[in-house]
């Protein structure tokens, strides 16, 4: 499903004989770089500025928040390691794969990372959507401490690994000449230890468990939580101030990681039926998608690591706050909450 990158480079490289080389306007060619290289900006912007709010500021470090920054680590994997090449296959540089053990290891870990980066981030957005329904439904309970946060963000970037550790074996420099010009570039191959269909089954793999299953955890997870916070009536039950301040602010923090998640199952839904248009309807389309739509659709899935601090800025007064404390240079050692409770609590035993 990563491999959208590599394939660009070698579609640029090595076009396939039924299927004539893509070319476009020069002036097209500039637009989508500005475009890429805004996104990257402020990406790589918005996704720091994400862990430092959270990082500087003692109120803001929640279980919430922690996964929240192992998103923007993600997001700025993808950042680092991908948009940079994309920008290069886009402007129509050739990437020259040398047969070198650096060029072997670039061309594994660039489908690699961006795969990486996409199951984190979905691996977060579950944990949230865990962590939310637990809060919501047990208010009195505490089922995912801060020690086990830091459990679970291992755990999301070891299964990550793990599932997509196949693209460490698949993608290859494949040496070939045309014309007598000798050429390599990056291709995913699967044989011989995989049998010739590996690669449209690795692409239904990733689609179950980096898509289809996630989101339909979290959408029932938080159509739980909906249905607690929003739905059901309790007559009788009168709540203090305390209770309807703490209300609020669930809300508030749903509604924000359900614009998240909905964000996120949009951005990176073209990519998917870009896979399946080249492995499954390969009658209809044999040179693939149209350009322009796959264009389109991974400008679509990175411009996801942008949309992300933005929605944070938009819901949260805190983040707002924090970003502009961190813009403006304004590091101070906020007393949190719990500090206060705990102050508060201390101070009354005493008299």
């Amino acid at each position: 499903m990563a491999a959208e990158v590599s394939n660009n480079t070698t579609a640029s490289s090595s076009p396939t004989p039924q299927c004539p080389a893509f070319s476009e306007p020069y002036m097209e060619q500039v637009l989508k770089c500005v475009a890429y290289s805004i996104i990257l900006f402020c990406s790589l912007v918005g996704n720091v500025l994400v862990i430092c709010v959270v990082l500087l500021n003692r109120h803001m470090r929640t279980v919430t928040n922690y996964l929240i920054v192992n998103m923007a680590v993600a997001d700025l994997l993808n950042t680092a390691f991908n948009m940079p090449i994309t920008i290069s296959v886009i402007s129509g540089s050739q990437i020259e794969w040398s047969e070198s053990v650096a060029a072997e290891i670039l061309c594994k870990f660039i489908p690699f990372s961006q795969s990486l980066s996409i199951a984190s981030s979905v691996f977060s957005l579950t944990a949230i959507a865990v962590d939310r329904f637990l809060a919501v439904m047990y208010p009195l309970k505490h089922y995912i401490s801060f020690h086990a946060a830091y459990v679970l963000i291992v755990v999301v970037w070891i299964v990550g690994i793990a599932v997509n550790s196949p693209f460490l074996y698949a993608q290859k420099i494949i040496v070939s000449e045309e014309d007598g010009v000798r050429i390599s570039y990056c291709e995913e191959i699967w044989t011989p230890v995989f049998g010739e269909n590996a690669a449209k089954d690795f692409t239904i793999v990733l689609f179950v468990l980096l898509y289809a299953v996630p989101l339909l955890t979290m959408s029932v997870l938080y159509s739980f939580v909906v249905y607690k916070l929003w739905v059901r009536k309790e007559l009788g039950n009168q709540t203090t101030e305390n209770q309807l301040r703490a209300e609020k602010s669930r809300k508030k923090v749903l509604k924000m990681l359900i614009v998240v998640v909905t964000l996120f199952a949009l951005c990176w839904l073209p990519i998917y039926i870009i896979q399946f248009i080249r492995f499954f309807g390969f009658e209809r389309f044999p040179c693939g998608p149209p350009p322009v739509f796959a264009f389109l659709a991974y400008f679509l899935g990175h411009t996801n690591s942008v949309l992300n601090p933005a929605i944070y800025v938009i819901f949260s007064s805190n983040f707002r706050k924090g970003f502009r404390d961190v813009l403006l240079c304004r590091f101070r050692r906020s007393n949190s909450p719990t500090n206060l409770a705990r102050y508060e609590w201390y101070r009354l035993r005493r008299r």
